[in-house]
C-alpha cells in the first residue's frame, strides 16, 4: 500500500484471510488486552523488519447500557480494548518507534465530545483522548509525532452492532429511558464514512511531513453543534429527549 511494508491485525485472522498471500502485507492475529500477543507479534514482525513507521492504534469494541448500574467488571471490558489497548501497544512498540522516529496515529470518535447517558464508548473514547494527550507528549520527547483521527460513523461491523442494538431484556431502573435511547440511535448516525475514505486519511497522516493535530472525518453536524452548547444546556437537552 503506498509503498509500505504493512502489517495487518485482527483478534479473528480470518477476516485477514484476503491478505494472506497478498505481496506487501503480513496478517497477523492480535488481540491488543493480551501483553503476550503482542511480544509475539513482535517476534513476527522483526523477521521482516527492524523498523516501525507508522503505528495505528485502532482496536475498538461498542456497548450501550446504564453505567450508573454497570459495576467495575463490565466496564472494564470496553476500557481493556478501547482505552488500555494504546497503552499496551505503545509499551511494547516504543523502541522501534524512537528508533524510525516513527509516527503514531489514534482513532477516536466524534463521540468523545457529548457526555451522553448509556454510552460506554464515547466514555471509553473521552479517556482515550486524555491518554492520548500524555503520550503523544512523551513521544514528542523522543521525536515521535501523534496524530489523534476522529471520525463520524463508517460502514463496519460495529455500526451494524450500533445501529442493530437489542434492546436488553434484563430489568432496570432505566428501561423506559434506554429503550428510547436504542430506538433514536439510527436518527443521529449522520452521514457514514466507507473504510476506504477512512485509510485515504490515516495513509495522508502517515506520510504527511506535516500531518494536521487532529483529522476529522464527516463528523456529524448535530452532535458538533451539542458539542458547543453549553454543558447545564446539552445536559437539559438530553434529559428532555430521554423523559
Amino acid at each position: 500500500m503506498a509503498g509500505f511494508y504493512v502489517i495487518a491485525t485482527d483478534i479473528n485472522l480470518e477476516l485477514l484471510a484476503d491478505l494472506t498471500n497478498k505481496e506487501n502485507y503480513l496478517p497477523i492475529r492480535l488481540d491488543v488486552t493480551v501483553e503476550r500477543d503482542i511480544e509475539q507479534s513482535l517476534l513476527m514482525i522483526a523477521k521482516h523488519s527492524k523498523k516501525i513507521d507508522v503505528l495505528v492504534s485502532n482496536a475498538g469494541i461498542v456497548d450501550f447500557y446504564s453505567l450508573a448500574e454497570a459495576g467495575g467488571d463490565k466496564i472494564r471490558k470496553i476500557f481493556d480494548v478501547n482505552v488500555l489497548g494504546l497503552v499496551n501497544l505503545t509499551k511494547h512498540f516504543l523502541p522501534l518507534l524512537i528508533q524510525s522516529k516513527g509516527r503514531l496515529i489514534v482513532i477516536s470518535s466524534e463521540s468523545y465530545k457529548i457526555p451522553a447517558p448509556f454510552q460506554p464508548y464515547a466514555v471509553s473514547k473521552q479517556a482515550l483522548e486524555s491518554l492520548y494527550d500524555s503520550i503523544k507528549l512523551e513521544l514528542m520527547l523522543k521525536g515521535v509525532r501523534s496524530v489523534l483521527i476522529r471520525p463520524g460513523a463508517i460502514e463496519t461491523q460495529l455500526l451494524d452492532e450500533t445501529i442493530n442494538f437489542p434492546v436488553a431484556t434484563t430489568q432496570s431502573f432505566f428501561d423506559i429511558e434506554f429503550t428510547k435511547f436504542i430506538k433514536a440511535i439510527p436518527k443521529y448516525i449522520g452521514k457514514i464514512s466507507t473504510p476506504e475514505e477512512v485509510a485515504k486519511i490515516i495513509l495522508m497522516a502517515g506520510r504527511s511531513t506535516n500531518p494536521k493535530a487532529v483529522y476529522h472525518i464527516n463528523n456529524n453536524k448535530l452532535v458538533s453543534l451539542l458539542s458547543l452548547l453549553p454543558k447545564k444546556l446539552q445536559s437539559m437537552i438530553i434529559r428532555k429527549s430521554l423523559q
